[in-house]
């Protein structure tokens, strides 16, 4: 059976490329041309720069929290985009939830033993990591 697109090359419709409300995912496909002239016109090592910088902002700041357990590697050469944590006497879950109260962003790794984490990205600025600190600071 052949998709919506037939002859066009693209594949037969599955349901992992439909939205959760049985749509097609144009909106998503429209954006990843534009996406990637946007980090074209940008410059990997430049994005790579800033992302590892406010993932570095996010790790030291969090070290100095005496409540707060870091569980990423400070080094940039050992991590990334995203900076594990706990904080003492809360289940990650729950920090997660009471910073998305705070309108932040933040998840939970999804293996057996689970850390809360935020992941400083190109959209971000040094503020907003810095609010994000604030936030984390005030539940410990």
């Amino acid at each position: 059976m052949s998709g919506w697109f037939s002859g066009s090359g693209e594949p037969a419709m599955r349901a992992e490329m439909m939205t959760p409300g049985g749509f097609h995912s144009f909106e998503h496909r429209w954006a990843v041309p534009a996406a990637f002239t946007f980090h074209e016109q940008i410059g990997r090592v430049k994005i790579a720069s800033r992302i590892h910088a406010l993932n570095d902002q996010m790790k030291e700041g969090l070290a100095k929290m005496p409540k707060v357990t870091l569980h990423t590697p400070r080094g940039s050469k050992l991590s990334a985009g995203m900076v594990c944590f706990d904080v003492e006497g809360m289940r990650p879950g729950t920090v997660v939830q009471k910073l998305l109260a705070k309108k932040v962003i933040a998840s939970t790794t999804p293996y057996s033993v689970t850390y809360a984490r935020p992941a400083p990205s190109l959209l971000n600025d040094e503020n907003e990591v810095d609010t994000v600190l604030r936030h984390i600071r005030e539940l410990s």
